[in-house]
């Protein structure tokens, strides 16, 4: 092949010909998205002709961020605090759903979840069930269970301050209540602050950031980002809103 016609191939490809014959001694110089000329091993630039007939294809559009998920779509069944025989706020009750969706329990039977996914059928009483995974290459054991991941320890606490009977869903909801209200969150809720709700009870609820772009939350563990919860927040809001027109 003719030395002229492998140097523009070589060249086109991003690569130098030199006087020394093919070499991968340094990136072709090239404008952006181009590589329609070369230069020598003398310093001279040499433009081609090739780029005019075969025009290089137009650049990748930069990804866009992700969204959040559409809003959801939610089934009453699924809902809390559908149990809730008490008046509460359509703020409250959606931001009791996000607790239940940043900690995985926003099922039919996140009532009945335990840490690591495992199920009790007893609303009788907390558990008091010691479960463990693997988090980070070690074992992580907890008591947590119910919609709002209760451990032993916090429910017997929060059962006695309201007078709990049993661990029903009802309860359930109750004690979640009291927990957003010894945070000091309460009055955010109402007011519909939000992110200033959902950073003060981070230390409750360990999936919750403490602030917006905050990762690892108060224990140092993946955390839903304040953004997602903001939106889903106002899916359920609108959801209750609309149930109760």
């Amino acid at each position: 092949m003719d030395k002229n016609k492998l140097a523009l191939l070589v060249t086109v490809c991003g690569f130098i010909y030199g006087s020394g014959g093919l070499g991968v001694t340094k990136p072709a110089i090239a404008q952006e998205y181009n590589a329609c000329f070369m230069v020598t091993g003398s310093g001279r630039l040499v433009q081609f002709d090739f780029c005019k007939h075969n025009p290089p294809p137009a650049p990748p559009e930069t990804a866009k961020p992700a969204s959040p998920s559409p809003s959801p779509s939610p089934s009453p069944n699924s809902y809390s605090p559908s149990s809730l025989n008490y008046s509460a706020s359509v703020n409250l009750k959606a931001f009791l759903q996000i607790i239940r969706y940043a900690e995985g329990t926003s099922s039919s039977d996140g009532y009945r979840i335990q840490f690591t996914g495992r199920r009790f059928y007893n609303y009788g009483d907390h558990p008091r069930q010691v479960n463990c995974g693997y988090y980070n290459g070690g074992q992580l054991c907890s008591t947590a269970a119910g919609a709002y991941q209760f451990l032993e320890t916090t429910w017997d606490d929060v059962a006695s301050s309201i007078g709990a009977y049993d661990f029903s869903p009802d309860w359930q909801d109750r004690g979640a209540i009291e927990l957003i209200r010894r945070a000091g969150a309460m009055q955010d809720v109402e007011m519909g602050n939000i992110e200033q709700a959902i950073g003060k009870v981070a230390p409750v609820w360990a999936s919750f950031p403490r602030w917006s772009g905050d990762s690892y939350g108060s224990y140092g563990q993946s955390v839903v980002p304040m953004y997602v919860l903001v939106h889903y927040f106002e899916a359920y809001r609108d959801y209750f809103n609309n149930e109760e027109t």
